[in-house]
């Protein structure tokens, strides 16, 4: 009697479990349901209902944002940013990781702390000196200013990643290339990089979402010079069309397309990449 009560019990919790997650899951994507609904609809259709579905798709909204020069020119500056910021921080921190991962010295752990540490010291704590070095080193309204403040505060997780990766891989390729004639960068480069692509997709999908939407850094650095990063530009987009609620909500589902198109392909690898990265020390 006791065997059907238990398999009772698992299935009650069973269905709970789903009537949650559905729960959370609705609760998730009903902002993403009524942007996306949003973005084909006219000014009084929103003003009449949010989440009603519209006479008819209006692509007018679409057509409004990409004749608009301010936010193209934006869309694409964020693009080139992102992508250089990126491509440097997959450079700079494979070096690193490869560097702390092969370096047989009891400072190795210690020069790895240091890096982690800088995570646990809020923005707010180093944002005035970061003003003041950026002015003298004349970073401020410069895109490559930008840029390289982006690649240093975003360095000390991908150096983590790449470190624990290369310790979980085997030296033998790389004493193999040695015997070969390889010198140390000839073995990074053609031994040991291409085996590292999972963690590499995982930390250029992790930098390439927080560049990308990033605000506060570009704020005060960058600030108004032309052309803007996405998030800037939206601060001012919103101002222009005040209360047109149409082409806000297109702009928003304009501005995610490449960020979303770029995690989706590269999301196989994001899982192994982050697993392979993390459990080893």
């Amino acid at each position: 009697m006791e065997m059907p009560n238990n398999q009772n019990k698992k299935s009650a919790h069973k269905i709970w479990m789903n009537l949650v997650t559905w729960f959370f899951a609705l609760l998730f994507f009903s902002p993403i349901y009524i942007v996306i609904l949003n973005s084909f609809k006219t000014k009084p259709e929103i003003m009449i209902s949010t989440i009603g579905f519209p006479e008819k798709l209006n692509f007018e909204n679409y057509l409004t944002i990409f004749t608009n020069n301010d936010f193209l020119s934006s869309l694409l500056f964020s693009v080139a940013v992102v992508t250089a910021t990126t491509l440097l921080t997959i450079v700079i921190s494979s070096l690193a990781g490869y560097s702390l991962a092969r370096w047989n010295s009891k400072f190795a752990n210690g020069v790895m702390l240091v890096f982690l540490t800088t995570l646990f010291v809020p923005f707010q704590v180093y944002m005035v000196a970061l003003i003041v070095i950026a002015k003298q080193l004349h970073f401020t309204g410069n895109p490559l200013g930008l840029i390289l403040i982006y690649v240093a505060l975003g360095m000390p997780v991908p150096i983590f990643l790449y470190r624990n990766y290369i310790k979980s891989m085997s030296p033998e390729i790389e004493e193999a290339a040695e015997i070969d004639g390889c010198n140390k960068m000839q073995i990074f480069i053609w031994a040991v990089f291409p085996l590292m692509k999972p963690i590499t997709a995982t930390i250029a999908v992790l930098n390439a979402l927080w560049a990308w939407g990033e605000f506060l850094v570009a704020f005060l650095v960058y600030g108004n010079s032309r052309p803007m990063t996405i998030p800037l530009s939206q601060q001012y987009f919103y101002g222009s069309y005040n209360q047109q609620w149409n082409l806000i909500m297109t702009g928003f589902v304009v501005s995610t397309i490449p960020i979303v198109i770029f995690y989706i392909v590269m999301q196989k690898h994001i899982v192994k990449g982050i697993a392979a990265g993390a459990v080893k020390g």
